[in-house]
């Protein structure tokens, strides 16, 4: 029995030394139930396939990247719609005789926000990189107009009202700590049941990555002179930094 397994593992470890690691990258470091995220494999050794099969005398299109570059990048985009962790991968393939396999991620899917005014932020950590996700819901108001024909026209929805503007982190947050804005977007959300003419709520998410500083150690704490535009009402809890 022990012959067995030791002739299983050297088989094994064999196999992994004749593969050709792949690294899987997604643009959403811990997403909510129902967003969506984009997961990307690099698969050069596709294009270098085809350059020496057709020859020079053919034109590759090329898709932009989750991070808005052109990319040679296989991608698929999930919407998960239960909070959980999940792992993905590995994921063993061989092509043109050569084997590849790929790194396996675990995604933390988390419940969606509660349908009211409020701004959420905490940390996430994907592959050793460390982020601040920032949240954020505005009530809309209706913008409703009727027309002189008995017509009308709004915005499902509604629109976020004039005057109201999101929440940012300071990209400097103390000595030794840096923010990078990499991702932000934003959207409007309505409820499951909401009515035609109901107005919804609009929705912000920007992704800050946390750079250290090499001699930076100990923790800081994250409080309000490190946002601009805090709401009126808020509670972000204690929101603690450590490398």
């Amino acid at each position: 029995m022990k012959r067995i397994t030791l002739l299983l593992l050297i088989f094994c470890s064999l196999n992994a030394i004749g593969q050709e690691k792949l690294e899987i990258e997604i643009d959403n470091p811990e997403p909510r139930v129902g967003q969506s995220v984009t997961f990307s494999i690099n698969v050069d050794f596709l294009t270098d396939y085809f350059k020496k099969e057709l020859g020079k005398n053919v034109e590759f299109t090329r898709s932009t990247s989750i991070f808005g570059m052109q990319s040679d990048d296989f991608e698929r985009v999930i919407i998960f719609e239960k909070a959980k962790k999940y792992e993905i991968g590995p994921f063993d393939f061989e092509f043109n005789g050569k084997k590849y396999t790929t790194e396996t991620i675990e995604v933390n899917v988390l419940p969606k926000l509660p349908m009211e005014n409020g701004l959420w932020l905490r940390i996430a950590e994907f592959d050793g990189q460390k982020y601040l996700i920032l949240e954020q819901l505005i009530s809309n108001k209706s913008n409703k107009t009727n027309n002189e024909n008995g017509g009308y026209s709004y915005t499902i929805g509604g629109v976020k009202p004039e005057g109201k503007e999101f929440s940012e982190l300071n990209e400097e947050l103390t000595n030794g700590i840096e923010l990078s804005n990499y991702s932000s977007s934003s959207n409007t959300l309505r409820p499951e049941n909401a009515e035609l003419f109901d107005v919804g709520f609009s929705y912000s998410i920007k992704k800050y990555k946390i750079k250290f500083d090499e001699n930076f150690n100990g923790e800081y704490i994250i409080s309000e002179k490190d946002f601009i535009g805090l709401p009126v009402k808020f509670d972000i809890g204690k929101i603690k930094i450590e490398k």
